[in-house]
């Protein structure tokens, strides 16, 4: 029975997915079209049409999203007892029930990044592997591309074709032993150790598909080999699966998400109902345009038309400047005039394809007094006086976490020095016992002198100190190992250099603990490690602080902003140049979605920029403009060029059509200059195409004779002796037509066309 109070005010691809009931369904959600509400109201609907929530699992990606969908299926009403996840949330959940099957027990320590580098940095030295022959990196990385393929160390040490291969595997073997010592996963574990439960276990995805009878996953565009499995085994009986996203917003192909898992969903469920979520909600119908014309470039995707009832609203602006200072400071000047015509900061949202470029950004923020925050939300854990807490309630719950137990055996310092740790380290080698239980015996090792053992001693009584809290509220544990450890008294004598914000800090996690217990329902302090161990980037961003936020676009997604500045469109920035050197293209294709992304994360107004050169690694470096910028729509886009610097002399000729860097001629010496009366000449007469209203010469339309009357702004040619470049500018004039071109590795090259060995690059070659 259709319950109208929840489908009312739904579109009819809305309506239509929330109402379907049993068997799979794939909902194809373009940007804006409101895939959040039409999952919440699904669950919603499950509900009230007499499935009990304790059998609904909606698994999403981040805590935010989890966070914002629990609260929207309480606003309609539907009882308490639904699982809402992310997938690592979900991961933590399962191995806590079944954690012997999963190689863990109860009181696990879930390993940061840092943690993780710092044992396979133990692994390499058990394999004796200097950083000379491998970076723990790169062996870090390759762990855990074999775990999100659920391959094992063995797969590797035995199949493996190369050293490199093998080595991989010796240190992947050792580190899963070393992780299995110190009762500890990493972030790959919470998602592999699962599926691999699942598909060994078919008593246990029997059990978990009665208790799930409904699954729906967000964002199945982005899951990997692991969670794809998870997904299946947990749907296996039943098919009652739900999975929403979008091909077109795949960006994590570099951490394992695996595009074909949507494309391909069709054929894993056959008897699948597919719908598409076309109305855009959220931006005007001139970033619309721009977007899907960008994204049309893709082959691997599934056709969707986006569109809008929204008003087409100020075109695109994509903009060229000359130097990244330049952008920055434009970008500021934006931001303070748009404030002064009544707009809030939090309406600004500037991105960037890596976080190099956003130094210079807040350096022009800072001058101009704009309060902005940079969204970087693993940060405030990553703080040493935070992890230096922690890691005092880690070691509480988990004795076994050495990595833990080293981090605070001498912080703050208490005497116990790098001589007598090693000297406790190797006993417990020999007697083949975890470090913990060595220290409580430290008496009975002849090698340590008696103020040793009387300072490890009362480092144990700390730690037993502790433990007494660690069954209460979470703060008062928290705040009890500040005290007893030490740190807050370490922080308050060192107040002088620094130590308030550290104290602050701390004093924060305080706060954060006492919300956590106010707000859970069975708050436990294993529970609270766990989930901030799983805090990402996007959970600091809070779009209402009233500052201007600044983030990477993978940051960005599944936000929206009134007004966005993307800075950056560069060829090797925008395209990434990793993306440039792959040869089968869905690297570029990713590097494009990505853009995609960004631009549709804009509402009202949305603000494109590239520049010719910018400082990168300490130098300055020629830049030539992003060839996605040539995908861009003419009419939905004003294109700029807010370039200052020009040569006066007149380039020379050389019998290969190359015109020498020291005399090339830049678009600005071509310019056109709007004279009363006077409207510009044509393609083939003494001035220039370019109109003042396409500065850039982005059209080059006059003469219907010119053969480069196609050539674009961002057009890529080919030069046998330079490779494949970009075009900055033409000039067109009869027989004589300039173009500059910038090549990767040999910067920019100004020909005569009709002289030179110059063609375009058609594409798909």
């Amino acid at each position: 029975m259709l319950d109208e109070s929840i489908l009312a005010d739904l579109n009819e691809p809305q309506r239509e997915a929330v109402a379907h009931r049993d068997g799979p369904l794939l909902v194809l959600a373009g940007p804006g079209s409101g895939k959040t509400r039409v999952i919440t109201s699904r669950a919603a609907h499950l509900v009230r049409s007499g499935v009990a929530a304790r059998n609904i699992l909606a698994i999403t990606f981040t805590n935010k999203a989890a966070d914002e969908m629990k609260k929207r299926i309480e606003a309609l009403g539907v009882a308490r007892g639904m699982w809402v996840y992310t997938f690592h949330a979900l991961g933590v959940r399962l191995l806590r029930e079944f954690g012997p099957l999963g190689r863990v027990e109860p009181g696990f320590t879930i390993y940061d990044a840092a943690d993780q580098k710092r044992l396979v940095k133990r692994a390499m030295e058990f394999c004796r592997i200097s950083p000379d022959m491998a970076k723990p990196e790169s062996l870090q990385a390759a762990i855990s591309r074999a775990k999100n393929e659920l391959r094992p160390p063995a797969e590797l040490l035995e199949g493996g074709k190369w050293f490199e291969e093998r080595m991989v595997g010796r240190v992947y073997e050792a580190y899963e032993q070393l992780l299995h010592e110190h009762n500890a996963v990493d972030f790959d574990d919470l998602l592999m150790r699962v599926a691999l439960v699942l598909r060994g276990h078919a008593e246990i995805t029997e059990r978990l598909n009665i208790r799930f009878q409904y699954v729906l996953i967000d964002e199945y565009q982005d899951t990997n080999h692991a969670q794809y499995l998870i997904a299946k085994y947990l749907s296996k009986h039943h098919h009652n699966i739900c999975a929403t996203g979008d091909p077109d917003q795949s960006i994590y192909g570099w951490r394992g998400a695996d595009l074909s898992n949507i494309l391909e969903f069709e054929h894993d469920y056959p008897e699948a109902k597919i719908v598409r979520l076309e109305q855009n909600y959220r931006s005007c119908g001139a970033i619309l345009k721009a977007a899907s014309k960008l994204i049309s470039s893709n082959a691997r995707r599934k056709h969707k038309e986006l569109w809008s009832k929204r008003p087409e609203g100020k075109p695109v602006r994509c903009v060229e400047f000359d130097t990244g200072g330049v952008e920055a400071e434009h970008i500021a000047e934006t931001i303070e005039r748009l404030h002064s015509g009544g707009r809030s900061y939090n309406d600004c949202a500037v991105f960037y394809r890596i976080n190099a470029l956003s130094r210079g950004i807040e350096e022009s923020l800072r001058l101009r007094g704009i309060p902005y925050r940079v969204a970087r939300g693993t940060e405030f854990y990553n703080r040493k006086e935070i992890k230096d807490t922690l890691a005092y309630l880690r070691v509480v719950v988990n004795p076994l976490d050495e990595i833990s137990l080293l981090r605070i055996i001498n912080t703050p310092p208490r005497g116990i020095g790098a001589r007598t740790i090693l000297r406790l380290r190797d006993h417990a080698a020999e007697c083949g016992e975890p470090l913990m239980q060595t220290l409580r015996s430290a008496a009975q090792i002849p090698t340590l002198k008696k103020a040793a053992i009387t300072r490890v001693a009362k480092f144990v009584e700390i730690i037993e100190r502790i433990a007494a809290y660690a069954a209460g509220p979470v703060a008062d544990a928290v705040s009890h190992a500040l005290a007893i450890g030490g740190l807050e008294a370490d922080l308050r004598r060192d107040l002088e250099s620094g130590g308030e914000d550290r104290l602050a800090n701390v004093q924060e996690l305080v706060t954060g603990a006492k919300a956590y217990d106010d707000e859970t329902e069975s708050p436990s302090l294993q529970d609270f490690l766990h989930r901030v161990s799983l805090v990402s980037d996007q959970d600091a961003i809070d779009e209402s602080q009233g500052v201007v936020l600044l983030m990477t676009l993978h940051a960005a997604k599944g936000l929206e902003f009134p007004i966005v500045f993307i800075a950056g469109l560069e060829q090797g920035i925008l395209p990434h140049e990793r993306s440039l050197r792959e040869r089968g293209g869905a690297d570029l294709e990713e590097e494009r979605r990505l853009l995609f992304v960004g631009i549709t994360r804009a509402m009202d107004e949305l603000r494109l920029s590239h520049v010719r050169e910018r400082y990168m690694r300490g130098s300055p470096m020629p830049r030539s403009v992003s060839q996605f910028v040539g995908e861009l729509p003419d009419d939905a886009v004003v294109f700029e060029s807010r370039r200052t610097h020009a040569r006066s002399s007149r380039p020379a000729e050389h019998s290969d059509g190359f015109v020498p860097l020291d005399d090339q001629l830049g678009p600005d010496d071509i310019a056109p200059r709007r004279r009363a009366g006077r409207s510009p000449r044509s393609a083939f007469g003494d001035e220039p195409v370019f109109s003042p209203d396409d500065p850039t010469g982005r059209a080059i339309a006059a003469a219907t004779d010119s053969p480069y009357r196609s050539w674009k702004a961002g057009t890529l040619l080919q030069h046998p002796r330079y490779g494949v470049g970009t075009l900055l500018w033409l000039r067109p004039s009869p027989g004589q037509t300039r173009a500059a071109i910038q090549f990767a590795g040999h910067g920019e090259k100004v020909f005569i066309l009709e002289r030179a060995p110059v063609s375009k690059l058609e594409r798909g070659a």
